[in-house]
């Protein structure tokens, strides 16, 4: 696993990072979870437990032997060994009987009927350890049941509720002062960035405290009356699935068949996904088998040989010896292989992101393929790294197109040095069109793997909308006001007008591919005009993602305007819809 170089210890397994120094770090501990006094730091290569005050922690307890256990340090980080103890010594449920078992952060363990757990060291730059709480499990008050739901008399009013099954950790940040945390749901997948204020009103929520409480509680705390702030993080929440008991909020299981079965349409007209679930495991085992490697310093830098030798191999020797769309020969086969190794090439591209999540110890919930603004995409959900830190995401983002890069440069290798031929035409057209695709994923205005790093690097996670948000809107204020917009305004003004123009001009191009099929299969088979209707349709369907934006900011300014016609002030929480991406 990925180990940050000032620290000694992996946090999953606990193993030494080679060549660390242990004794100048803060030690790991074995802390009581009955005696919160118990604490235990393991500072010294051997820590023996037991009744007897010759051990170097003496537990006054008597079904703990008087040499009961003792917790080793080694190379491989820290293990417990049962010294044949009458009550027996367990590690997560299971008796050693005499036996050992290595100690990874947060395992629980019992010696006799002392129950402890071993704990590696937190900090800032760690973050703190995930709080999760399952779906069989609530913070809420038993008094009030999962399916009661609080009526309201009015937002103030209003006792919103945590739903259970969510995650909660504190993110290691570089810039002091500035924690954030990300709050995760795990029964969908969501997740979301909250900052100390928002974090402080999801504590808060308790199923009896109202908004008008929260309103004070958050007054009290941080000196303002912040109402648009509380409802907009309150719309959030229940956004994400994980707040109920809100003014006006209906559940998915509350909602009519029909209402159901337009949301699952509209969603599939934005994005259409067909995801396989549960891959964590399967990516577990591949990356214990041999994906580490690719991670180590060796792993690492025969990855970037692989990219610059293979640049070097097809620019300056393969360019001379092949031409494109000649597959030397190769008839019928050339392009059959072709496609296969552009699949393989893919499933390798998306496997990368996996084992880069796994490198960090996070979860690869699922992965599959989906189908946007009529182009095919496969994917693999690595939502969970907003667990970690951002250069973390950041390596992840990029080992896709890294790992793209490196097979093309193996197949640029092969195109330059085989005998020309069939087979060194077909690696030189799989080299030249994985070069494409690795430019294609590097592009910063398509939400792809380049985009993600971008926006990590630069720590805004919504930079297209935020700059086509400033180009369409705030720079045209600015200069009316004759405010001189500064360097990083002009910087979201430029990629914004970038964004636009890109988003169109793929748009455009997804339009004319479809066009230009479905006119083709079209000809002959259906009688004009409704082969040009039928193509219309399907073009309609492709730029829904484009063209519903904006119907929807339509019928907002319209409801609002209507609201402000009949008198009813329209607060910022109604109507509002939240969308997260990750």
């Amino acid at each position: 696993m990925h180990v940050r170089r000032d620290f000694p210890y992996c946090l999953r397994c606990g193993t030494l990072r080679r060549g660390a120094a242990p004794t100048s770090f803060a030690a790991p501990q074995l802390r009581g979870l009955d005696d919160p006094t118990l604490l235990v730091p393991l500072t010294g290569p051997i820590t023996t437990l037991g009744r007897g005050d010759d051990n170097d922690v003496a537990l006054p307890d008597g079904s703990v032997s008087r040499r009961h256990a003792r917790v080793v340090r080694d190379a491989s980080g820290f293990r417990i060994e049962d010294l044949d103890s009458f009550n027996g010594t367990a590690v997560a449920g299971v008796d050693l009987h005499g036996g050992s078992a290595r100690l990874a952060d947060g395992t629980e363990l019992s010696v006799g009927d002392v129950r402890m757990v071993f704990e590696q060291p937190r900090n800032a730059r760690i973050g703190s350890r995930t709080m999760v709480v399952g779906t069989d499990l609530t913070e809420l008050p038993s008094a009030t049941p999962e399916q009661e739901v609080p009526e309201a008399n009015g937002p103030l009013t209003a006792r919103p509720r945590r739903r259970s099954g969510w995650a909660l950790k504190q993110v290691p940040t570089d810039r002091p002062g500035a924690p954030h945390w990300v709050l995760s749901n795990t029964r969908t997948g969501v997740y979301l960035q909250l900052d100390e204020r928002e974090v402080f009103l999801w504590n808060a929520i308790d199923g009896d405290t109202t908004v008008r409480d929260l309103l004070f509680a958050y007054a009290d705390r941080f000196g303002e009356l912040a109402l648009p702030r509380i409802e907009a993080a309150l719309a959030a929440f229940a956004g994400a699935e994980l707040l109920r008991g809100l003014p006006g909020q209906r559940d998915e299981q509350e909602a009519t068949a029909w209402r159901r079965f337009w949301r699952a349409v509209y969603r599939s007209l934005l994005k259409l996904e067909v995801s396989v679930p549960g891959l964590d495991g399967a990516v577990t085992r591949l990356y214990g088998r041999f994906g580490w490697r690719f991670f180590t310093r060796t792993g690492v830098t025969l990855v970037w040989l692989s990219v610059v030798g293979g640049l070097v191999a097809f620019f300056g020797v393969a360019q001379g010896r092949q031409h494109l769309l000649d597959f030397g020969g190769a008839g019928l086969w050339g392009p059959v292989v072709l496609a296969a190794g552009y699949v393989s090439a893919l499933a390798v591209h998306e496997l990368a992101h996996a084992l880069a999540v796994k490198s960090y110890g996070r979860k690869v919930r699922r992965g599959g393929f989906m189908l946007m603004m009529g182009m095919p995409f496969a994917f693999v959900d690595t939502s969970d790294m907003w667990f970690g830190t951002r250069w973390s995401r950041v390596v992840v983002a990029l080992s896709g197109p890294v790992s793209t890069a490196a097979l093309a440069g193996w197949f640029a290798a092969g195109a330059a040095y085989l005998p020309v031929g069939p087979a060194s035409a077909v690696l030189f057209h799989l080299a030249f069109g994985l070069y494409l695709n690795t430019l294609f994923n590097f592009n910063p205005l398509m939400p792809l793997d380049g985009y993600q790093a971008l926006t990590d690097a630069l720590r805004v996670p919504r930079l297209r909308e935020e700059a086509s948000a400033y180009f369409r809107k705030g720079l045209w204020r600015d200069l009316r006001a004759r405010r001189r917009p500064g360097a990083r305004q002009a910087g979201m003004a430029a990629y914004g007008l970038a964004v636009i123009v890109g988003t169109y001009g793929f748009l455009v191009l997804a339009m004319l591919a479809w066009r230009s099929r479905l006119g083709e299969w079209l000809e002959g088979r259906v009688d004009p005009p409704w082969d040009t209707v039928i193509v219309a349709v399907v073009v309609a369907l492709v730029a829904f993602p484009v063209w519903v934006a904006p119907i929807r900011w339509l019928i907002r300014v319209v409801k609002r305007r209507r609201g402000a016609a009949g008198g009813r002030p329209v607060r910022p929480m109604d109507g509002a819809a939240v969308e997260g991406t990750a």
